[in-house]
């Protein structure tokens, strides 16, 4: 499987990840996009000098982040990103009368679905239970990826005083979700199991599709800066201490 591995996890992510970079390439103005050729006293060749400014920009930013200790508001440590217990409010404003209501919010609040992420939380315990009892490869490919995209960050905050913040958990999301499709598949059980259990596990699994969307429903007004009344977005803090 290594040249699959290696074509799969390695060069399509890199090629899609660099593809990304699309406008700032083509772009006279991006950030540090002429920095090859400001600090360069050769000729000017477009390729290698965009390159070189592309990965200057990248040296910068591990830079900044390898340096980043000062404390911040929205801070949290990696231990208490799994529970949602600190997201990052990006923008707030308090608009007069549009709402219809006497006090009036705006807001850009950087959370997960809460029921997705506990319902992720929950799988993720079932895909440790389910890996020590069985050793299917499956759950431990997902247990994997999650433990990779979090744990390195307890060194940086135990070992570093790193400030950090919620949104460096989004590497672990897609683990999460693969962690509750699996979790599906096992409550809806295997094709050859008797029809009574599986639509007893299948309405399970579309009960919590159906909650996890008018969760997101619910919350949507304070992902993007909806203004409504004051009292509707209090209403969707979940933790006051927290999430304000």
């Amino acid at each position: 499987d290594l040249p699959t591995l290696l074509g799969a996890m390695g060069l399509l992510p890199a090629a899609t990840y660099l593809a990304s970079w699309t406008g700032w390439f083509i772009s006279a103005t991006g950030w540090s996009r002429n920095w090859a050729q400001a600090t360069s006293q050769g000729p000017a060749y477009f390729v290698f000098d965009s390159i070189r400014s592309w990965l200057n920009y990248h040296f910068q930013v591990l830079s900044f982040h390898s340096g980043l200790s000062t404390a911040h508001n929205y801070q949290s440590e990696p231990w208490s990103w799994p529970l949602l217990l600190r997201p990052v409010a990006f923008f707030y404003e308090s608009p007069k009368g549009p709402c219809g209501a006497e006090s009036c919010s705006q807001a850009v609040l950087g959370v997960g679905t809460p029921v997705i992420w506990y319902g992720g939380l929950a799988a993720l315990v079932a895909m440790i239970a389910w890996y020590v009892a069985t050793r299917d490869w499956r759950a431990g490919a997902v247990l994997l990826g999650y433990a990779a995209g979090w744990l390195p960050w307890f060194y940086w905050a135990i070992a570093d005083n790193r400030t950090m913040f919620m949104f460096y958990a989004i590497p672990m999301v897609p683990f999460m979700i693969l962690a509750i499709t699996l979790a599906a598949g096992l409550i809806i059980g295997p094709a050859d199991a008797v029809p009574s259990r599986r639509l007893f596990g299948s309405v399970v699994v579309g009960a919590f599709t159906v909650i996890s969307i008018i969760n997101f429903w619910w919350l949507y007004p304070v992902l993007t800066a909806e203004i409504i009344p004051y009292a509707d977005w209090s209403s969707r803090m979940l933790f006051k201490k927290g999430w304000i």
